[in-house]
């Protein structure tokens, strides 16, 4: 996206983490596992390769630990990816 003169906006939700309010608006109905990063150490830590909990505890869990949260978030024009992927990002930057 850099590349392509894209007007981006960087945000490290590590330094700047998201609010409840902010992740929940986020994934609005979307299935929580699409932002969940199963490669956490956390991930099988909390036991979720067996079982997720629920999509409001997930969020909590990612707010006190962002590394839960699939990185990067990609948002352009109300639509956005998770995760990496160079062609999604080829065919936003149109």
């Amino acid at each position: 996206m850099l590349d392509h003169d894209a007007d981006v906006t960087i945000r490290d939700f590590f330094k700047e983490p998201f609010t409840v309010a902010e992740l929940t608006r986020l994934i609005g109905t979307r299935p929580i596992t699409d932002f969940i990063s199963t490669r956490a150490k956390s991930f099988k830590e909390h036991g979720w390769d067996r079982k997720l909990p629920t999509k409001k505890q997930v969020i909590a869990a990612m707010i006190e630990d962002p590394t839960l949260l699939k990185r990067p978030i990609l948002i352009k024009n109300g639509k956005f990816v998770v995760g990496f992927s160079m062609s999604t990002y080829e065919a936003m930057a149109g």
